[in-house]
């Protein structure tokens, strides 16, 4: 039997159990809503949208789960004796259900093919060639591109430990076109990727290095009505990534992570316009054989814009590499004779010109190509023969962890990438800031 003092004394052990049981009912909504309340509301929207008396056999609230317990996300998932499922939003309502949600996919997919295809004319009409045309990876004419991409949400059904996934809608479909007009508002078609491959006017640059990119390039105005015509699809909110490479560049872009052929991006994360925020791919010299582009959609860098201009720089050569900064590139050989100092900035007024995020947060991303191969580097009156990555630009920053960690150099080196793009040009992704220069070193 416990005695009166240790039961009024509780251990470490029985402490810890306390302050658990506590965060437990603290993080959990146990018993938050009423299981049958919830199961009527799924009974009587399904008999309403379908006609049909059907009765929910298990009720799953769903939950996030923590060290603690979980934490309800406010709604549950009400399994119907026919098989399907009703979600059902603690304070919004009914959510939909997933009866039809292969129909539905198959209805989504066949607007989306529609009005593609006839971008597809808009823009051959415009004296393009389209090579290819792909929605999520796959061609349009083919099945399955929304397959597990629209409205989706995981769920329980029972005492399963694998959660089952489904689309769920709130509309019945009929075939009718107004289907899509009365469920707008509620799907999600999950940003679905549209990528292009052309050839034409304003899309064709040698080694798929795009300079002297006019104001409107001639390929947007096709592609942005086809993103237009897709409004409708989700109440107006522009919901479509769209990617335009130089025709047979897609592939190898992707294989090297480069975006070697890119023109440009359509991103449905913008609002610079009712489809989205353009990116338009324009490498802009800014001298010593550097180019600059933007990496930032809704932001467009023109000659003027960034200034590159010699700096004697927080170090020499000698000073970098007895820091130990330069101990993780053994893989690169350094050309010491080369070394120079640069200050890429942003030229004055520059950031008051862009979008109001781009603002707020003060810088945007970029990217830089080298060609050191370019009579202005000025390497051939130093004696240096430029090979594939020798010489090249590092980007250099304070090391945070200096001030923590003895022995850590107090400088950040970071190297362009190992491999270049289709020009030859050696290339990084930094930031440039409204403020901060891009410290560049060549050596």
């Amino acid at each position: 039997m416990m005695s009166r003092t240790a039961a009024s004394k509780p251990g470490a052990c029985g402490l810890l159990v306390l302050l658990a049981a506590l965060a437990l009912a603290g993080c959990s909504d146990m018993g938050k809503f009423d299981e049958g309340a919830v199961a009527h509301q799924a009974e009587q929207y399904y008999a309403e949208k379908y006609g049909a008396s059907v009765k929910a056999v298990d009720v799953w609230e769903d939950r996030s789960y923590n060290l603690f317990g979980y934490d309800s996300l406010d709604r549950a998932f009400c399994t119907m004796d026919d098989g399907t499922a009703v979600l059902i939003d603690f304070e919004e309502g009914v959510v939909g259900d997933n009866r039809q949600q292969d129909e539905i996919t198959a209805a989504y997919e066949q607007r989306f093919r529609e009005e593609l295809a006839l971008g597809k004319k808009r823009l051959e009409n415009a004296g393009f060639t389209v090579t290819l045309m792909l929605v999520n990876g796959a061609a349009p004419t083919d099945g399955g591109f929304f397959e597990g991409r629209i409205s989706v949400y995981d769920w329980h059904a029972g005492d399963r430990d694998e959660p089952d996934t489904g689309s769920f809608f709130y509309t019945r479909y009929t075939g009718d076109e107004r289907f899509f007009e009365a469920e707008a508002e509620r799907v999600d078609l999950g940003w679905p990727l549209v990528e292009i491959e052309l050839s034409g006017p304003d899309a064709d640059h040698p080694d798929a290095f795009p300079t002297n990119v006019p104001e409107k390039p001639a390929w947007t105005g096709p592609v942005d009505e086809t993103c237009r015509s897709l409004l409708p699809l989700t109440d107006g909110d522009p919901a479509t990534e769209l990617v335009v490479y130089q025709s047979g560049y897609r592939e190898s872009a992707l294989a090297d992570d480069s975006d070697c052929g890119m023109l440009g991006k359509l991103s449905p994360f913008g609002d610079e316009t009712e489809a989205g925020s353009w990116l338009i791919v324009d490498w802009i010299p800014v001298g010593k054989g550097v180019y600059v582009t933007s990496d930032e959609p809704g932001v467009r860098l023109r000659d003027g814009d960034a200034v590159l201009e010699e700096t004697d720089g927080p170090c020499t050569f000698d000073e970098l590499e007895a820091s130990g900064s330069l101990d993780r590139f053994e893989t690169r050989s350094f050309s010491p004779t080369a070394f120079q100092a640069y200050h890429l900035t942003a030229a004055p007024g520059l950031f008051s010109s862009l979008p109001a995020d781009v603002q707020d947060k003060g810088w945007f991303d970029v990217k830089i190509a080298y060609d050191n191969k370019d009579p202005d580097t000025g390497l051939e009156g130093l004696g240096v023969t430029p090979g594939r990555l020798r010489p090249t630009l590092y980007t250099i920053e304070d090391n945070p962890a200096a001030e923590d960690f003895e022995g850590e150099p107090p400088l950040e080196v970071a190297a362009m990438r190992s491999n270049t793009l289709e020009n030859g040009f050696q290339y990084s992704t930094p930031v440039l800031y409204e403020d901060d220069p891009v410290l560049l070193v060549r050596m």
